[in-house]
């Protein structure tokens, strides 16, 4: 039977005969490789050593490649944990080529176009209900049983301490012409009166005082007035 062996890492491609019942290995010793170095695929399938060879296919010699180290899938997770994952897609374009930051910008503008009719009226609203607050009647309301409370209290306590005031003061008094100082005791009325009629008193001299010094200077001026034309008519 005949086959077709191709093998670009040894640079050939040839037509091979073989007896029937031989196998991939038979291939591989036929055109001088280690099946440890070299491996065949026929159809898109890797063959094992001891499959038999059909008639009329085509054999692909490939070399083996080592295997790393292995970690390389660590090390991409160790990448993409560092990359920056976000969420702003706006910069992205769409389908048609548009960038979606100027979608968005539209549909946002679209909605806000939509609700302006609603926002005017709700303004209108609002200047009419403001409107109609000023021109209506103000409602005061003066009942405040806590301040009504503490003026009471306050009238109470003021009461309190003038009473305790006259008292001491009477004490005061009581003391005194005990002493000897005062002959009598003088009631607070009495002290009452009797301040208030020094009080008139000094009123009084107040008053003669300044008609006397108002008539001492009209004096001073008439005098000087008469001298002046006597001077004159020297």
């Amino acid at each position: 039977m005949e086959v077709y062996v191709n093998a670009k890492s040894l640079r050939f491609s040839q037509a091979f005969l073989f007896p029937n019942g031989s196998a991939v290995k038979h291939l591989l010793e036929r055109v001088g490789v280690c099946c440890q170095d070299f491996y065949v695929v026929t159809g898109g399938r890797r063959s094992d050593s001891d499959e038999l060879l059909q008639d009329g296919c085509v054999y692909h010699v490939e070399p083996r490649l080592r295997g790393g180290k292995g970690g390389f899938g660590s090390m991409l997770r160790a990448l993409g944990a560092q990359i920056e994952k976000t969420t702003n897609r706006e910069a992205c374009r769409d389908l048609s080529g548009r960038r979606l930051r100027d979608v968005n910008h539209e549909k946002e503008m679209a909605d806000w176009l939509k609700k302006q009719a609603d926002r005017e009226a709700e303004k209108e609203q609002r200047r009419a209900e403001r409107l109609q607050r000023k021109l209506s009647e103000p409602k005061h309301m003066f009942a405040d049983p806590q301040y009504q409370q503490q003026c009471h209290d306050l009238s109470e306590r003021l009461e309190e301490s003038v009473l305790k005031g006259a008292a001491f003061l009477h004490r005061l008094l009581l003391l005194a012409s005990c002493d000897g100082s005062l002959t009598s005791p003088v009631p607070l009325s009495g002290l009452q009166a009797s301040s208030d009629e020094e009080e008139e008193e000094d009123e009084e001299e107040e008053a003669s005082s300044s008609s006397s010094s108002s008539c001492g200077g009209v004096v001073a001026m008439t005098t000087q007035r008469r001298e002046e034309p006597e001077s004159s008519s020297r």
